[in-house]
């Protein structure tokens, strides 16, 4: 008999590194344990760059004070080949994994783990499901998994490998045609896939060519329980607060909402407007584009009829007084955005969403009714989104403050469950 019904495992865990695709993966071990009788446990990886350290010859250990949550460590990764340079680190976690006796894997995010965990698994589990999560295009796009350009920042539609050559000079077309083969032979050992959003499933099927009767698309569940934000009340507002929130990150599109906010002030509007960034892991952002953003910042020193607020990074526990400070959520990414965890974040909290039209973001918000979508990319078309903020009349508002809200009512953990039982062939609770 197993002693574990599943085993998910997460590039990290959040208690270490906040970020959206480790925040799903905890809380779908969060919800199992409050909704189901499973038996689950929770693996996040680590980094050097997280300064969490452990013994030399010890890659597993125990999260204190908590149960049937762990940490491992991986020492130094292969972002290329997407593997653990120490190989023994990813044996032990085998061999911890066998220990386990689980009836389903879900790798929910191979970064920091290593994709071939995968033909390990195959190996010394074979008669285990394995699940497989993708949160960006990292099986295909070597430039973070996004799907963009590093010659001139415009969108790839294929990656092809003579254009991948052309973002990565140093390296050549045959070794990202190897890539490829790698990353579908070690995909291929799967049983299911798990994509957030319609649009990441047709990537993995053009990119891969995996069978679609795999593909499981779930959009990421939240318990409302754990976001006890308050009923917004009729009041008049007066300065209009848009809020970015997220990784401060190159292709997140800060810098595209600080150009909308610098095209709205010098529009003159009626009302006043202030835009807060809340941004964390800023220095996981290239140099470049910090100096670019900063600059925007102390543009807008100038600004008559707006002001720009830099809160720095949160936790999940800061996240709804921070939500709270806010009218407005702006999800301005230049990436195929997969999923964005934050704009059902802001739902839950009653904010309103404007949102970039493109990848899976364009499947999130319903124009006009819980918010905007404005054209990726374009400051202009932002700005004229956030207008209508402005313009807004308080019952209008409010209109779209409680329609988010049922937006959010309706990714709740107990359905989306039942779409997991069947994607990780756990059965039911």
């Amino acid at each position: 008999m197993s002693q574990y019904d599943l085993v998910i495992l997460s590039l990290f865990h959040p208690k270490v590194v906040h970020g959206g695709a480790q925040q799903c993966a905890y809380d779908l071990f969060l919800n199992l344990r409050k909704y189901s009788n499973l038996r689950v446990c929770f693996i996040g990886a680590t980094s050097p760059q997280t300064n969490l350290r452990t013994k030399a010859s010890a890659y597993l250990r125990k999260v204190p004070g908590s149960e049937d949550e762990y940490y491992f460590f991986t020492g130094e990764y292969d972002y290329f080949w997407h593997n653990c340079v120490d190989s023994r680190a990813i044996k032990d976690l085998t061999l911890f994994l066998r220990r386990l006796e689980p009836r389903s894997v879900f790798l929910s995010h191979y970064m920091h783990i290593g994709i071939d965990l995968l033909g390990l698994l195959r190996f010394a589990l074979p008669e285990v499901h394995i699940s497989v999560g993708l949160h960006e295009m990292l099986f295909a796009c070597l430039a973070d998994g996004q799907m963009v350009k590093k010659t001139n920042g415009g969108l790839c539609s294929k990656a092809e490998p003579e254009l991948c050559a052309m973002c990565f000079p140093h390296i050549t077309a045959d070794t990202f045609m190897a890539r490829h083969k790698y990353n579908v032979d070690l995909l291929e050992m799967a049983d299911s896939y798990i994509v957030p959003a319609r649009h990441l499933g047709g990537v993995l099927v053009k990119e891969m060519g995996v069978d679609p009767q795999r593909v499981h698309v779930i959009n990421h569940p939240i318990d409302l329980d754990r976001y006890p934000a308050p009923e917004p009340e009729p009041k008049r507002l007066k300065a209009i607060r848009f809020g970015f929130f997220g990784q401060f990150v190159d292709n997140k599109g800060i810098h595209v909402l600080l150009k909308a906010g610098d095209l709205l002030n010098r529009s003159q509007p009626l009302r006043p407007f202030q835009i807060v960034i809340n941004g964390g892991n800023k220095n996981f952002a290239s140099d470049e584009y910090q100096s670019k953003v900063e600059g925007l910042i102390s543009g807008s020193h100038a600004w008559e009829h707006g002001e720009v607020v830099e809160l720095g990074g949160y936790t999940h526990d800061e996240l709804i007084r921070r939500m709270a400070g806010i009218d407005v959520v702006v999800v301005p990414s230049t990436w195929p955005e997969v999923f964005g965890l934050v704009v059902t974040e802001a739902f839950a909290c009653y904010k309103p969403v404007i949102a970039a039209f493109i990848g899976g973001l364009a499947e999130r918000v319903q124009h006009g009714v819980d918010g905007y979508n404005f054209v990726a990319r374009d400051a202009a078309d932002l700005a004229a989104k956030m207008a209508l903020f402005l313009e807004m009349e308080q019952d209008k508002y409010l209109e779209m403050a409680h329609a988010a809200h049922q937006s959010a009512l309706r990714l709740s953990p107990k359905r989306a469950l039942e779409s997991y039982y069947k994607a990780l062939a756990v059965g039911g609770h």
